[in-house]
């Protein structure tokens, strides 16, 4: 069994999607184990993230990629082509994006379950998400797109990526917290002898 940590983002609350999401994860036979809903600050957001150099390179590098991909000139439209600053750009929109509303944080529980969420979620670059996925269907945003509008790429749900990273993160935004124990009729179907 695992547990992993899902946060639907501002504008999956704006859009209304917070049931379907929920539904979409319930209906796997993942257990949604406790859910809040909170305005981060700065801050909170920034220590969500790892903020180191490799990760913010690492996001310089998707958005290089994304770029190559869509034929367009990242140094011409971004005015770099250095992996790191691309990436401090994508850091700083991130956190201006998680700050346009409340967000709503979720643990679910299941066998695999950080692998079956980041599979029903998708690619966090929607037009490269697999058909059926949650982001294939309810968005079409990319990094150029939203590179031209000077804000992040609105993927509206995270889902950790890691066993490693969903206990961090679960710990993080429940600090201290005790998930009660609870069982449904689906569960019999799966975790019973």
């Amino acid at each position: 069994m695992e547990q992993t940590l899902i946060i639907l983002k501002p504008d999956a609350i704006k859009r209304g999607l917070v049931g379907l999401t929920i539904e979409t994860f319930e209906k796997t036979g993942l257990k949604l184990m406790a859910a809040k809903m909170v305005t981060p600050d700065e801050q909170v957001i920034k220590n969500h993230y790892p903020g180191t150099k490799e990760w913010i390179t690492e996001m310089g590098n998707k958005t290089l990629s994304s770029f190559k991909q869509a034929g367009r000139d990242v140094k011409k439209e971004m005015g770099t082509d250095d992996p790191y600053k691309l990436g401090s750009f994508v850091y700083e929109r991130l956190i201006k994006y998680w700050q346009e509303g409340p967000i709503i944080v979720m643990v679910f529980e299941g066998p695999n379950a950080v692998a079956v969420c980041r599979k029903l979620r998708g690619h966090t670059i929607p037009s490269l998400a697999d058909a059926g996925t949650i982001l294939a269907q309810y968005s079409f945003d990319s990094s150029t797109l939203s590179s031209s509008l000077d804000r992040a790429v609105k993927t509206f749900i995270h889902a950790s990526g890691s066993v490693q990273e969903a206990e961090r993160e679960i710990k993080y935004w429940f600090k201290g917290a005790q998930f009660d124990v609870y069982s449904r009729e689906v569960d019999t179907l799966y975790l019973s002898k």
